[in-house]
């Protein structure tokens, strides 16, 4: 599977750096800073899922709403990734309802949470019209 990271450069260290290369090498992780998906305002092809770092996510979710970019990121199943081990609040999403991605977490543990990711995709997760086969 193909997973969008959404992670500033800046933000692209220490526990996170980590993370990007701990992520399972059996899916592939896209990586892409919140002024990309600005300017180019599309999600590469082929992503089935977005994690986000928060403090890009906390920093630029004004301006996905702001430039009309949220109905594009709430049509795949999205998750969190946090520094810290407690679930935290991210704007726009209501999190006791979202699997939380830790950026400090073992190869083991990613994988772990990426397998509940993929097979229970999240409660606000719908899915888009052109999967839905009509009965005509």
């Amino acid at each position: 599977m193909k997973f969008l990271f959404l992670c500033d450069e800046n933000y692209m260290k220490g526990d996170v750096l980590n993370f990007v290369e701990n992520f399972p090498r059996n899916h592939e992780l896209v990586t892409m800073s919140s002024g990309q998906l600005l300017t180019e305002k599309v999600i590469p092809e082929g992503v089935q899922g977005i994690l986000a770092e928060r403090k890009t996510w906390q920093k630029s979710f004004s301006l996905f709403r702001y430039f009309g970019l949220l109905p594009l990121l709430e049509t795949l199943p999205f998750a969190p990734v946090a520094r810290t081990k407690r679930q935290v609040h991210f704007k726009g999403r209501s999190g006791c309802k979202e699997i939380f991605f830790h950026a400090d977490s073992s190869a083991e543990e990613i994988f772990s949470t990426l397998d509940r990711f993929v097979s229970i995709p999240p409660a606000l997760y719908k899915y888009p019209l052109s999967s839905v086969e009509s009965e005509d």
